[in-house]
């Protein structure tokens, strides 16, 4: 026995890892044998007699290979292969089962067991030598596979993580706003986890609506990044009463600044009055709007007159609108190109004529937007998206923005009563590119904090400052309004007759005197008009219910006291809050 290990010591083998070995056999010579063998190469080596002590040492010592006999008392090689493996949980350790090559059966169980080779008996050093050499690089490669796999998995896990905080702020920032209101109906499919379409809408303090649907160059996080600024912008100045045209500038002003070269925002902004007898559109860079009847076809579009958002400087957008005259029941689609772009397993695009034959084709405009998705969702079939698509429509209902408020980020409560003074004279130049409302009620609210009188304090004054400008300065006739064609009439005087006027002021005045539990909020508005008889301009909203007329009813509801005096171009407006 000695000769046998002395014979094996002389081939020695100094380059071999230390790796540790399980010799399972219940013949204590060939255990004596391999454990000479394999220590002399540099291997740990463990001994067992049976399938049971093989089992034990392995949940003792965790091996990093085994040799396992294949017929051995209490449990044999093949089942404390299957056992040894079902409790290996998720590792790899390579079993060799030493077996008799000519016995069929012995390889077929070897095999079924999950041994990982076969070592024939009578046994060969080199080949044993070279099995175990093969299995231990497997076993390396193996565990560098699963600590990668591992890392990779909590890369993963914590990227899903940042994801969802990231995915849930974007939507917060975003998505909020008044989409849910009844008469609005939308899809937004985005290409990726992140959209790099836009979709907002938020009440106006006058009670109105705004709606912007903008699409940003490529897809994904990188095209979203400019989503949160705007969405931000669009709100706050919402809630504040600035126009459309006011946030465009605004928007591009930020966006010039933190996006790159080649990135821009493709922007439709839809401004609709109080009223929901028109609205207002900015189209920069999306595709044409579509307005349709209650009974009719497309009655209106509006195309892309514009230069998307973050192209140029601020100074250099054109603040020109479109205005376009509403009736209830009206229908106004507006989405981004992704829905005209989609395309089919063929590759064709839907297209704009599509779209617009399925606006115009149906009789029920209640059942249009529905109709609208089925044909697209049809027609993509199973092509992949390779477009962000956002579509919406907006009804015109007023019942359903009726009671509607401002967002505000917190509730805020009114600030203690006090006494003061502010006024504002604007002359021609300034009446043509500043609208002095968003500003004085920003003072109403930090001075006074009336956040619960917003909406109706910006009726107000908006009204006040409308009739001051429109009529007393301007001279226009509000009467013109109730026709399609004196409707656009109406503005396109109004637009020459605003650039035109020189040497005419307007000057404004808030009062504020502590009053009761709250105050009295005295708004003055004197123009250098000629004037006119308000005696006979006096109405009740009852008596009318058109585009025009109802400014001055509307006061009148608002506040305690309404009076004129002078010519009729002084006005002064008495508003309680408690």
């Amino acid at each position: 026995m000695n000769a046998v290990v002395n014979q094996i010591a002389v081939e020695s083998d100094d380059d071999v890892a230390r790796v540790r070995i399980l010799v399972a056999d219940d013949c204590g010579t060939n255990r004596l044998v391999m454990k000479a063998m394999l220590e002399h190469d540099g291997y740990e080596v463990f001994l067992a007699e049976n399938g049971q002590q093989a089992i034990e040492l392995f949940e003792q010592e965790c091996p990093d290979l085994i040799l396992m006999d294949n017929h051995m008392p209490v449990i044999d090689g093949y089942e404390a292969t299957r056992l040894i493996k079902a409790r290996s949980c998720g590792d790899f350790v390579p079993i060799i089962l030493l077996a008799v090559l000519s016995d069929q059966d012995s390889l077929v169980k070897a095999i079924e067991s999950g041994g990982d080779d076969i070592l024939g008996k009578p046994y060969n050093r080199a080949i044993l030598s070279a099995k175990i050499r093969s299995l231990v690089r497997v076993r390396e490669l193996y565990e560098v596979q699963r600590k990668q796999t591992v890392e990779l998995s909590t890369y993963n896990e914590q990227q899903r993580r940042d994801q969802m905080v990231a995915e849930k702020i974007f939507n917060n920032i975003v998505r909020s706003g008044t989409l849910d209101l009844t008469n609005l109906r939308y899809i937004v499919s985005p290409m990726a986890v992140f959209n790099g379409d836009l979709l907002l809408a938020a009440a106006t303090p006058a009670g109105g609506l705004h709606v912007m649907v903008g699409d940003f160059t490529g897809h994904g996080l990188a095209a979203a990044l400019g989503a949160m600024p705007s969405s931000e912008i669009f709100y706050g100045m919402t809630s504040k009463g600035f126009s459309i045209v006011d946030i465009a500038h605004e928007i591009n002003k930020k966006l010039r600044l933190m996006l790159p070269t080649g990135m821009f925002l493709a922007t439709a902004l839809v401004e609709i009055e109080s009223s929901w007898q028109s609205a207002s559109v900015w189209n920069a860079g999306v595709p044409d709007i579509l307005i349709r009847g209650q009974d009719t076809g497309i009655k209106n579009r509006v195309p892309s007159e514009h230069l998307p958002l973050g192209v140029v400087n601020s100074g250099e957008i054109d603040g020109a609108i479109t205005r376009v005259e509403l009736a209830e029941g009206d229908r106004i689609f507006v989405y981004t190109d992704g829905v005209i772009e989609s395309r089919d397993i063929e590759g064709e695009l839907f297209g704009q004529k599509r779209l617009d034959d399925t606006v115009s084709d149906h009789l029920d405009a209640s059942k249009v937007f529905d109709e609208i998705t089925q044909r697209l969702n049809c027609f993509q079939g199973d092509s992949a998206q390779d477009d962000d698509i956002t579509l919406i429509e907006i009804v015109c209902d007023p019942s359903a923005v009726a009671g509607l408020k401002v967002a505000e980020e917190e509730p805020k409560k009114a600030l203690p009563p006090i006494s003061w003074k502010v006024g504002l004279q604007l002359q021609a130049d300034s009446m043509r590119t500043t609208n002095p409302l968003p500003l004085l009620i920003q003072m109403v609210m930090e001075i006074q904090g009336l956040y619960d009188h917003r909406e109706r304090l910006y009726t107000v004054l908006s009204e006040l400052y409308s009739n001051a400008l429109d009529h007393g300065l301007l001279g226009l006739d509000s009467k013109l309004k109730q026709t399609p064609d004196g409707f656009m009439a109406y503005y396109t005087q109004r637009e020459s007759r605003l650039a035109e006027l020189e040497d005419q002021s307007i000057d404004l005045e808030l009062e504020h005197i502590p009053h009761g539990t709250g105050g009295k909020l005295i708004l003055r508005m004197k123009d250098t008009g000629p004037g006119f008889d308000m005696a006979t301009k006096r109405t009740t909203l009852d008596d009318n219910a058109g585009h025009s007329g109802r400014g001055i009813a509307l006061v009148t509801t608002l506040c305690v006291e309404l009076n004129h005096y002078g010519n009729g171009n002084q006005a002064e407006a008495v508003y309680i809050w408690e």
